[in-house]
């Protein structure tokens, strides 16, 4: 079992399996974020998954695999984050709707993930970065408008660089050190992005993401008070009510913002083993009075009651059951 103080782990190789067993054990690891099929004759599938902050960083190496989204499971699991992929060595393909694009060795290709896609790898090291959107946008801005853009190698190079440095050091890492990493991921990525040539763009949505950072430094500060409201926050804020409604469109409005944060505050605590308090105590600390509403705006962005999320929590770390902790993992990216 990983200690508390190191970053959370998930491993998988097809090859330590049965050959009967080796697609359909993927499958299920998958099956909360995607269908999985063979394409090929030579099917193998090996990944380390990281737990990060509010994002997972995974190092896989596969081939003749197609991972999908179709449209019916983008409208139903619900997903909104982002992937940044890194293609190491070999051949990444990816269908965004008019045919496959190769993605090769140093190049990287941002996906939205609650638009439908396909790819397929061939003999392929990818390093893929699942990261929540409001998470990315802190530091890049906003990016809905980068969905499927490829970035060339000579762009990548320092992301490339670090992401290698990061897979290598994150055994010997203390879980404390995990936002400043991801912090690191997305600064690089911008460096990325303006080397492409989207600095007019980056520039301005850096503006965008530096008052997001601050508007959730100000909301996160405030969260014991349940009369913090988002008229408070926009004269707190020091940003016009045109722009603080124009940069949360994506979480739609301010208020869903708020209520965000709240509930990031709650999963936080019910995911800490040493934390005892009932979840009547841990929302009121969050500033959500009512157990009941709480309760119910909990279930509707995890997925589950708080109860049930703390078994979860609980039952995964105990039996380290891969499946359901990807589950969870995947629970923290909305």
């Amino acid at each position: 079992m990983t200690s508390p103080e190191t970053p959370e782990r998930v491993a998988f190789d097809s090859e330590a399996l049965p050959p009967d067993e080796r697609m359909d054990r993927y499958r299920a690891l998958y099956a909360i974020g995607a269908d999985v099929t063979q394409v090929g004759p030579n099917p193998r599938a090996t990944f380390e998954a990281w737990r990060l902050d509010r994002a997972l960083l995974y190092d896989r190496r596969l081939n003749d695999i197609s991972h999908s989204r179709s449209e019916q499971r983008v409208g139903h699991d619900g997903f909104t984050h982002w992937t940044v992929t890194l293609v190491f060595e070999g051949l990444l393909q990816v269908d965004f709707g008019d045919g496959m694009l190769d993605i090769r060795a140093g190049e990287i290709v941002l996906i939205d993930v609650s638009r439908a896609t396909r790819n397929m790898m061939r003999h392929a090291r990818i390093a893929t970065l699942a990261i929540a959107q409001d998470r990315i946008e802190e530091t890049v801005g906003p990016i809905g408008a980068l969905h499927g853009r490829v970035l060339a190698a000579d762009h990548c190079r320092l992301y490339a660089d670090f992401v290698g440095s990061l897979l290598s050091n994150l055994p010997t890492m203390k879980t404390s050190s995990l936002p400043a990493a991801t912090s690191a991921l997305c600064t690089l990525l911008k460096v990325a992005l303006e080397a492409y040539g989207l600095h007019d763009a980056v520039v301005e949505g850096s503006r965008d993401g530096r008052r997001l950072g601050q508007l959730r430094t100000l909301v996160d500060g405030r969260l014991g008070d349940p009369t913090f409201d988002p008229e408070t926050a926009i004269a707190e804020s020091g940003v016009s009510r045109a722009t603080l409604y124009r940069m949360l469109r994506p979480q739609r409005g301010l208020a869903a913002f708020i209520l965000a944060r709240r509930l990031e505050h709650v999963r936080r605590a019910l995911s800490n083993a040493a934390e005892r308090r009932s979840f009547a105590d841990i929302a009121l600390d969050a500033g959500l009075v009512t157990e009941s509403h709480a309760s119910r705006a909990f279930l509707a962005r995890y997925g589950l009651r708080p109860g049930g999320y703390r078994a979860a929590i609980a039952t995964a770390i105990a039996e380290t059951d891969p499946i359901e902790q990807m589950r969870l993992w995947q629970q923290e990216l909305r």
